[in-house]
């Protein structure tokens, strides 16, 4: 029997401009216009799968194998996708969902840091789901793999889960996203010249859990709370109006929408905005930042500045004097890619 190849899937994470939060179902569609403007960064998310040899007697198995959390995970085949815990859960469902038959290795690795706030879990989910679709020959298309990903991911987590994430790092590029009643739509947008002179991505060092984030901002529009239903509304339009400035080249613009966007989503919840994200928005603003915000869910993690032309170099330096670490990554990357590495000698 000839032997299966050797696979690598790469895919990108994303910084949200505009819109984030309003891709969790229901607020999809319970928010009137509701857009999501992301940006596919590389910060890639890479996952190898290789065929393992089955020891006479043992029965199938698989091994996944996180090198950034130095945490493995082994189990015999086959898996019940719900039931599992452990180490690596999310990854081991996701593996056992696609009911595979022979044993494999399965080895992640993540380049955005945990916890920030840039979709880096889903974007390890989408990039696990192209390699085990290649492996098992399962034959699922892009929205598949996704909404495969989104409720494995939606189960694990126990909130609601929105699919920004997911949907860069399927589709990569610059683009809006629309939520209908019909599913999400997607509308490409050529990354405008100028954007990476002017675009700081900092991190923190402050991970945080997007999912509570979240869920308070979820709860509280659910629950008819005035000024959350009135703020996920504005950010709502500002989205709009995201999408508009960045198909025009309008980086000015884009940098204000920034600023309004980091303004109200601070505010819709206290676990947003924590004193040190406070402190880095300001040091940004007063170096010459048009706009900052948080990416993500907030409590955490990077934060986006968009500056004035020639400012990204005093930004960053003043960013990174309030204690960020700059990361700097392609803009605008392509999606999900899988492909075969070429055969070593024996």
């Amino acid at each position: 029997m000839k032997r299966q190849p050797v696979l690598l899937s790469t895919a990108p994470t994303r910084i949200d401009l505009a819109g984030g939060t309003l891709d969790i179902w229901p607020l999809s569609v319970l928010v009137p216009g509701a857009v999501t403007v992301n940006l596919a960064v590389g910060l890639n998310a890479e996952v190898r799968i290789e065929p393992l040899a089955t020891k006479r007697g043992t029965g199938p198995r698989m091994e996944i194998v996180s090198r950034d959390r130095s945490a493995r995970a082994v189990r015999k085949l086959p898996v019940d996708p719900l039931k599992v815990d452990g180490p690596l859960a999310l990854l081991v469902r996701l593996a056992a969902s696609f009911a595979p038959a022979r044993s494999f290795r399965m080895t992640c690795r993540a380049e955005a840091p945990a916890g920030a706030g840039l979709g880096g879990s889903s974007t390890l989910g989408i990039a696990a789901a192209g390699v085990l679709n290649r492996y098992t020959a399962a034959g699922l298309n892009r929205e598949q793999l996704l909404q495969r990903v989104l409720n494995l991911e939606t189960i694990e987590l126990k909130v609601p889960t929105g699919n920004q994430d997911h949907l860069a790092a399927v589709h990569g590029g610059l683009a809006a996203y629309r939520h209908t009643a019909d599913g999400t739509e997607r509308k490409a947008i050529p990354v405008p010249g100028g954007l990476g002179e002017r675009l700081v991505l900092a991190y923190t060092g402050l991970p945080r859990n997007s999912g509570a984030s979240n869920w308070d901002m979820f709860r509280r529009y659910i629950d008819g709370e005035g000024s959350t239903v009135r703020r996920l509304e504005a950010i709502a339009r500002i989205a709009a109006q995201m999408a508009e400035a960045l198909a025009e080249g309008d980086l000015n613009e884009v940098g204000r929408l920034i600023g309004e966007e980091g303004k109200l989503r601070n505010r819709l919840a206290p676990s947003v905005a924590t004193p040190e994200i406070r402190t880095v928005g300001t040091a940004a603003r007063r170096a010459g930042a048009l706009g900052v915000k948080v990416c993500g869910a907030g409590g955490g993690g990077c934060m986006v500045a968009l500056t004035s032309e020639g400012r990204r170099e005093a930004v960053a330096r003043a960013m990174a004097a309030s204690g960020c670490r700059i990361l700097d990554a392609g803009l605008g990357v392509r999606g999900l890619r899988v492909r075969e590495l070429p055969a070593t000698p024996p």
